[in-house]
């Protein structure tokens, strides 16, 4: 098909002399699709690629885990220290490092497991931290305070992951096709999927704390002004990041593509804290803890939306013919 679109349409059969058709039989030779090499240069990938792979994902997912619970539980104990609510610095927070610090371990770690592709290492690795698996799972169960959180929360994550992988089909869709699609789609799914998980963690402490302690709970600020003014306050974070990408000149925008970024940004901030307290509700309705099967499916739910609407932006903007 590529040398039928690029290869003129042959010439008309019209009477020709000998030596003419010669040097047309000479042409059409030279033009004859040659056959490929044996090894065109991509390899075929195998049990030792698998393998490797594997290894640098759990050995990536075992490295953040450790990094991120050590350093969320630093950080819950300095905002109880300094008088701050864990709820409004936790969850973006964890948000936003657990895509950055799993992502450059990853790199990391599959960058160093590369010259080790045909050794015994990578199988060694995956049957360790097996066996850590294994051996935290025993001692996770012998502790009374957290056994019951190990068959929680599975549901939940396996929702989560398929929805994630809609979100990165959308993406390499359409990344090459408009850009600075990646650049964007990091704050059109980032942030407002961050602003409902303050809203969940918000809710999900105000519920437990009404179970609880029904009689000396504190008076917390009603839905609608938390929402508008976690709506409020992610508007000039949007039109700032705008701004700066514009300024160092990493994405020429138009004022129409700007503009419609702006509204579309609002309403996925919207419909990520509409989800966030309707999840919330019918989880504590179920006798579902929020904190645990809230935030996973919505932060991926936000991330595919966010994308969905950035690709209703370009599509606006290209249909107005206006470049970007």
């Amino acid at each position: 098909m590529a040398l039928g679109s690029i290869v003129p349409d042959p010439p008309s059969t019209d009477p020709i002399s000998f030596g003419d058709e010669i040097t047309n039989s000479t042409t059409l030779l030279s033009r004859a699709p040659r056959p490929l090499p044996m090894n065109p240069g991509k390899p075929k990938s195998g049990a030792a690629e698998f393998i490797m792979v594997a290894s640098s994902a759990m050995m990536s997912a075992c490295l953040s885990s450790v990094l991120l619970g050590f350093f969320m539980c630093a950080l819950i104990v300095a905002c109880r220290r300094f008088g701050l609510d864990p709820d409004n610095i936790a969850p973006p927070v964890a948000s936003c490092l657990g895509d950055l610090v799993t992502l450059c371990l990853l790199a990391t770690v599959s960058s160093l497991l590369i010259d080790f592709i045909n050794t015994p290492l990578p199988p060694i690795l995956i049957l360790c931290l097996v066996l850590s698996a294994t051996s935290c799972f025993f001692i996770a169960r012998r502790n009374n305070c957290v056994k019951d959180l190990i068959w929680h929360g599975w549901p939940p994550l396996f929702g989560a992951m398929v929805i994630s992988s809609a979100t990165g089909i959308v993406l390499d869709t359409f990344a090459s096709r408009y850009q600075g699609f990646p650049l964007l789609a990091i704050v059109i799914s980032g942030l407002p999927g961050s602003v409902g998980s303050i809203a969940i963690s918000r809710l999900s402490t105000s519920l437990h704390a009404e179970k609880h302690h029904a009689q000396s709970r504190r008076r917390e600020p009603s839905k609608k002004l938390v929402t508008t003014t976690l709506i409020l306050i992610t508007i000039p974070v949007e039109i700032i990041f705008l701004a700066t990408l514009h300024a160092f000149g990493w994405l020429k925008l138009s004022v129409l593509f700007a503009v419609l970024s702006v509204l579309l940004f609002c309403c996925a901030v919207t419909i990520s804290l509409l989800i966030a307290n309707a999840l919330t509700d019918f989880l504590w309705s179920k006798d579902l803890d929020p904190d645990m099967y809230a935030l996973p499916i919505h932060s991926a739910t936000m991330d595919l939306v966010g994308q969905l609407l950035l690709v209703l932006c370009f599509q606006l903007v290209s249909l107005a013919d206006v470049n970007l």
